[in-house]
């Protein structure tokens, strides 16, 4: 098997897990996953929408996936600009993501009065 496929495969089997695992989000299965969540007092958990934390974080990882699915066609066509490519995006969405989720409480609960 040459480096190509076989770059391609590592791309193909880590896409399947970011989608698995982010489905699991979206579906509200997998909040244990989340970081911090279980040590969270209960309080403090109250104070945040759990399901719309989810929600997106789940998006987000399908968006991981959809961007390693690229990294993995470019692989085997050998487009090193696109795989580098790839890999730029991937981290500007963790960049995004980490910044957006941390920033004006977006994922507080509002009270509903």
């Amino acid at each position: 098997m040459n480096d190509a496929l076989c770059m391609a495969v590592i791309y193909l089997f880590t896409a399947l897990l970011f989608f698995f695992i982010g489905i699991l989000f979206c579906k509200q299965k997998a909040g244990f996953l989340l970081a911090g969540w279980n040590t969270m007092p209960r309080r403090e958990k109250e104070k945040w929408d759990e399901k719309r934390l989810l929600q997106f974080n789940g998006r987000c990882l399908i968006g991981m996936g959809v961007l390693l699915l690229i990294g993995a066609l470019c692989s085997i066509l050998q487009w090193t600009w696109g795989i580098a490519l790839t890999w730029l995006c991937f981290v500007v969405l963790i960049v995004w993501m980490l910044i957006y989720q941390n920033t004006a409480n977006r994922f507080r609960r509002r009270d509903k009065k």
